[in-house]
């Protein structure tokens, strides 16, 4: 493996080369993958470089990883000791992997990310599809699509102008924040510990119980306070316990409280019961089902983008 020196404006080199930028009190080191890792240990930093894709099976990266704008990275059983870092419109795959440090997302396409068990998540537009997955710090997301499903959360989760925000059989440990979304959000068969907060919300919210949204047959439980404000969505709280108390003012139209919702704390403001015409067009209507679109979405970036690897052939890491 030979290591070369260039300047700040000098191009790459081929892929799985080891690279020094000069210029500095100390030279950063790292590997490019442009093709197909398997099981070997790098021990400095990783990149992606842009528009190029890069599939790992097994791979240890103690450095960071950085996926270059346009880029795509697949990796199955990996472990990434550090952070993650994917620009614009580049697309993260994860499944059966660990990263240690923070993922963050900057205009991405999107992440996906199944089987996985990360730290904490910043995303910034794109999407984030979470399956199956242990997350161990606050997971924050902005201006996009936010979807986790089967999942504990061992922190704060927060939806903050997204598109949407859908949260299904899953635990959040801490606060549950979702705020500005356009198409509303979905709360079902799921668990926080924290405190709640719907806030500006648009189109629908589902919290708990069955809806416009998606099925949802499971209870859903809040054990501490759940506040629904200020939001033009068509809301409605049903098949929930609340364990504090919930507020639930300016909203147009208001709060509908279903009667499977059980509320151990004070009402503020102004609420009204599920009527029986608004229950029959919300069964007759057929649900959305934003996970298979996403679900959908992801599987044709990451097929590509394993085609796009395979025909590079194998990555020198």
């Amino acid at each position: 493996m030979k290591i070369r020196t260039f300047i700040a404006t000098a191009s790459l080199v081929a892929s799985g080369s080891l690279v020094a930028f000069s210029g500095s009190a100390q030279a950063a080191l790292y590997t490019t993958c442009v093709g197909d890792g398997g099981a070997v240990t790098v021990s400095n930093d990783l990149v992606v470089p842009a528009g190029k894709s890069c599939t790992l099976t097994g791979t240890k990266v103690r450095g960071t990883v950085t996926v270059e704008a346009g880029a795509d990275l697949v990796a199955a059983g990996a472990t990434f000791n550090s952070s993650v870092t994917v620009a614009e419109n580049a697309y993260l795959d994860l499944t059966g992997t660990t990263v240690k440090g923070t993922l963050t997302t900057d205009s991405a396409f999107g992440a996906h990310l199944e089987r996985s068990t990360l730290k904490a998540v910043d995303a910034d537009e794109g999407f984030v599809y979470v399956v199956n997955s242990t997350l161990g710090g606050a997971v924050s997301t902005e201006a996009g699509e936010l979807y986790v499903s089967g999942s504990t959360l061992n922190s704060s989760l927060t939806g903050d102008g997204n598109q949407y925000s859908d949260v299904y059989d899953t635990t959040v440990k801490g606060a549950l924040t979702v705020n500005g979304n356009t198409l509303g959000g979905v709360f079902c068969a799921s668990e926080v510990y924290g405190a709640a907060a719907y806030t500006g919300n648009a189109d629908n919210l589902q919290i708990g119980g069955q809806g416009l949204l998606g099925s949802c047959t499971g209870a859903s439980y809040f054990g501490g306070n759940l506040t629904v404000t200020d939001n033009t969505a068509k809301s409605v709280l049903d098949n929930a316990i609340v364990r504090g108390g919930l507020t639930a003012t300016g909203n147009d139209p208001v709060l509908v409280v279903g009667e499977s919702a059980r509320i151990r704390g004070a009402v503020t403001g102004e609420t009204a019961a599920a009527g029986a015409s608004s229950s029959r067009s919300a069964r007759e209507a057929a649900p959305q089902d934003r996970g298979a679109d996403l679900a959908e979405k992801a599987a044709a970036r990451s097929a590509a983008a394993v085609a796009d690897a395979h025909a590079a052939g194998a990555s020198r890491l």
